[in-house]
């Protein structure tokens, strides 16, 4: 009963994972453009 909830925690883990990746790379831009257009 708890493999599925193991491979769920990973799955969540992985999406959660890719999500922090995606917003930091979108405030590394976003900041790169401030500085340039600033």
């Amino acid at each position: 009963m708890s493999d599925p909830d193991r491979k769920k925690a990973k799955s969540d883990a992985r999406i959660g994972g890719m999500v922090a990746a995606a917003v930091l790379v979108f405030l590394a831009v976003f900041t790169v453009i401030f500085v340039l257009a600033g």
